[in-house]
Parts: C-alpha cells; structure tokens; sequence
C-alpha cells in the first residue's frame, strides 16, 4: 500500500459482483481527513494512519474495491456533499445523519481534550478563564472552550502547531482531539510527565457515513455488517490503541 500526501490511493477488490459501480470495475471513492495520526504523511504499510487503517479493514471484511483520498476536513465534507467522493469515517452529529446514510458506529469514545502547561491545574473548562487557550481555526464553535469571552484564544494552523507553543510555553493549555494531541506531542519527545491536567469536555462516536445517491443499498448494507462485524470483535479498539503514543498509555 503507498500513502502519498492529499492524494493517497488505496485499492483493496476480493471478488466484487455488485451494483451499480462494480460492473465497471471502478472503486467507491473515500475521503479521510488529513490530520495525523488518522492519515500519516509518512506512514508505513503497518501503520497507514488510523481511519486510513479502518477504511481497509472494512473494506476488505465487505469484499468491496474503494479508493482513499487524503483531504483537509471542509473539502471531505464538501466532495461528500458533491458527489466527489462516496464515504468517509468522521463523527456522527445530528447534521451528518441529515446529509449522509450513517452506516454504522466505527469507534464509540472519540476524545476531545484540554491539556495545560506543567504546573497549570485544569480540572473545569471555567479554570481556563483568563488563561490562553490554543485551538485550531474554526474548531469548537458552540462549545464553552471556544465560545467563552473570559477565555483568551490563540487559533493556530493546527495541532502540530498547538502542541509546539504549549512545549515553548507561549501557551496555558491546548485543546483539540486526543489522539491528535498525543501524536503530536510525542513527536516533540514529550510525554505525560511533562504535561500538566488533561480535561476531557467532548466525547462522540466516528461512524462511517456513505452518500445515499453514490452507493447501492446492497453496498450500504455489506459495509454495515463489515463495520458492526469489526466493532464487535474488538479490531477497531485494537487499532486506535495502536495510535495512541507510549508515553500517553
């Protein structure tokens, strides 16, 4: 499997008789966010990134060809919407079961945290008031971490920059995915002991989501029993365990 960033291609075929794009031969097209570890710029076969990893699984449990496209999050939704791309794994919210068939919960505790300098005591998102919080442009709208005007805000590019001010100390506390957040971290040879309070504040499930007008019900339903099949079995548990860096074990 070769991984190349944005435009990564995944193909995964075992015998596949279905309609109505399989009679061409052509894969269902999926989009996975670009953000690390669930798609990894440098990633081995071994280790693809996590939602990468899920994708195959599934794939290759329901006998179905796909395609994998690496894109920022707003172009996933956006080519989902279009009909650019087919399914993706993000997380299920009252708008994405509106706009795509929810096919089946993937992963049912997906984190949001807030990690504080070393010395800083988080254990309420009111303790941030006054202090300077990072999180990446546009994330948590119409939560207290973003919304609250007593907390002071440094939006930054992403996490990988978020966890490089908290190591510099230019920041009080980072918030962003955990998963996220740890790989980041780790990267900068940081672990738990020279972090501060991890405050969880948001935890929902990743389903994988498919467009209605993009893929056969007999597909839906073939993915359906492929992810509950994994879910069941623990294999998605064992794969986000994977992801998460030693030092935050």
């Amino acid at each position: 499997m070769t991984l190349q960033w944005r435009t990564i291609r995944i193909v995964i075929f075992v015998g596949c008789t279905l309609t109505p794009c399989w009679a061409a031969g052509a894969p269902l097209r999926f989009a996975t966010v670009d953000f690390a570890p669930y798609a990894l710029v440098n990633g081995t076969p071994e280790k693809p990134g996590l939602i990468v990893e899920i994708n195959a699984a599934i794939a290759a449990r329901a006998k179905v060809k796909i395609s994998d496209t690496i894109l920022p999050i707003a172009r996933v939704m956006k080519n989902l919407r279009h009909g650019l791309s087919d399914c993706a794994v993000f997380l299920l919210s009252p708008w994405s079961k509106e706009r795509f068939i929810a096919v089946g919960e993937v992963i049912g505790r997906f984190d949001s945290i807030v990690v504080s300098r070393k010395g800083i005591s988080i254990n309420h998102v009111d303790d941030l008031q006054g202090r300077l919080l990072a999180l990446p442009i546009g994330s948590y709208v119409g939560f207290q971490i973003g919304d609250d005007p007593k907390i002071r805000h440094h939006r930054t590019n992403g996490c990988a920059q978020s966890a490089k001010l908290l190591q510099a100390g230019r920041v009080d506390a980072i918030a962003g995915t955990a998963l996220s957040i740890y790989h980041y971290l780790s990267d900068l040879k940081m672990n738990r002991a020279d972090i501060g309070d991890v405050l969880l504040f948001d935890r929902k499930p990743i389903w994988l989501h498919c467009r209605e007008q993009s893929v056969s019900k007999a597909v839906i339903e073939r993915f359906r029993q492929a992810t509950n099949s994994l879910r069941t079995e623990g294999v998605f548990d064992r794969m986000f365990e994977r992801y998460i860096p030693v030092g935050f074990r």
